[in-house]
């Protein structure tokens, strides 16, 4: 049988790691005929554009491994009900048997519908019918059915030693800088703004606020803690999710202009004025201090310089599983990932599971009283091995 693969949403620094391990899986395999992929996604999918990769070179396939970005091109595509027939007249073309997409929440969504269409249809080849499979992807960790989505340990390290860094250097500043509050991905899910926890060394030590979308923010309660931190140290270094609402369930991002709305009908909040320059307008505004904003926007997606070795080696792990499901017959199913006593295994985990969800923060992750983390979060993520360099010097 041919296997098709789709990478669609935003990148990771891992998920061609995830490519290249699927296309070796695909090599290692008498059943598997040709090995194709579709250019940007969902949309190379119902026109047809399409890069044959069966013969992709074994030091190719090492390259491809540790790069970032998407190698064969992503986006958001919105997959409409009446492009299903094309899409599937292009499969019949090339007598794909097996489709693979990996990606986030959207990409999944996107799978269930492809795989009840392939049932409805009674599209086969040679007598047998599509297998569609769903690998993991996405730096927000935010799907449901996996303990871990691959992409996220990358982009939490990334977050967890800027944090750090700029901690450096708000402390270094700190009789003519007062805050700073740097912005970092996370529409619904705070897994991204809660990895900044990481960068602390010591209890007192930077982030001093961390705002996450699971907890409206109260601004007057917001205000009062940042001036009572600065009073504290001389500097306040907030982290804030871009998806942080208020009491009023609106979106801060949105208070000084309203985002547009990008092909897959989600707000584009990254685009919007944006949360860091409300909360440093409120701190200027309010309490007379001088507060930088800080946002890295993709640059945390794409860091291949503070990708994190386990987040590869679990993108190996799901490209792999992938394609060794849909080979013993899986279809409707996303690649989960579970830790074990002996290390990590996949299990299939049906789509109906997963669509529709969304992994949040646990509340039992979130410290009660304050704008911090608990125990249980650092638990975890020793659990994903995650780890920063913390140690300083100071005079």
């Amino acid at each position: 049988m041919n296997v098709l693969i789709l990478q669609c949403g935003g990148p990771t620094p891992v998920v061609n790691a995830s490519l290249a391990a699927a296309i070796a899986a695909c090599q290692t395999h008498r059943a598997v005929g040709q090995i194709w992929g579709a250019r940007l996604g969902l949309q190379g999918l119902v026109q047809g554009d399409w890069v044959e990769l069966t013969g992709l070179p074994a030091t190719a396939l090492e390259r491809l491994s540790r790069q970032p970005g998407a190698a064969l091109g992503s986006g958001r595509y919105r997959l409409r009900e009446e492009e299903l027939p094309a899409a599937f007249a292009h499969l019949a073309k090339r007598r794909i048997g097996v489709l693979l997409l990996l990606g986030g929440n959207g990409t999944m969504a996107a799978a269930h519908r492809l795989e009840r269409h392939g049932v409805a249809s009674g599209y086969k080849v040679d007598g047998q019918p599509l297998r569609v499979v769903g690998i993991p992807k996405t730096v927000d960790n935010d799907l449901a059915g996996t303990e871990v989505a691959p992409g996220y340990g990358s982009a939490a390290r990334f977050i967890a030693q800027t944090v750090r860094d700029i901690s450096l250097d708000l402390y270094a500043m700190r009789n003519f800088d007062d805050v700073a509050v740097l912005e970092v991905m996370g529409r619904h899910a705070g897994w991204l703004a809660a990895a900044a926890a990481l960068a602390r060394s010591h209890p007192d030590d930077a982030p001093h606020l961390i705002l996450v979308p699971e907890r409206p923010l109260d601004e007057e309660a917001f205000l009062t803690a940042v001036a009572a931190v600065h009073r504290r140290h001389g500097i306040c270094l907030v982290v804030a999710a871009e998806g942080l609402r208020d009491s009023a369930g609106q979106f801060l991002a949105e208070k000084f202009q309203k985002a547009e709305v990008d092909a897959s009908g989600q707000r584009m909040l990254g685009l919007a004025a944006g949360v860091a320059p409300y909360l440093a307008h409120l701190v200027r505004s309010r309490l007379g201090l001088l507060c930088r904003q800080q946002r890295p926007d993709t640059i945390q997606r794409s860091c291949r310089a503070l990708a994190h070795e386990t987040d590869r080696q679990l993108a190996v792990l799901v490209g792999r599983a992938g394609v060794e499901a849909a080979l013993a017959g899986v279809s409707g199913h996303m690649v989960g990932l579970r830790h074990t006593p002996g290390g990590w295994e996949t299990a299939p985990v049906p789509f109906a599971q997963v669509v529709g969800q969304e992994r949040l923060l646990p509340a039992s992750f979130l410290a009660a009283d304050t704008y911090d983390l608990a125990p249980p979060f650092y638990d975890y993520t020793n659990t994903i091995g995650l780890s920063v360099e913390r140690e300083y010097v100071a005079f």
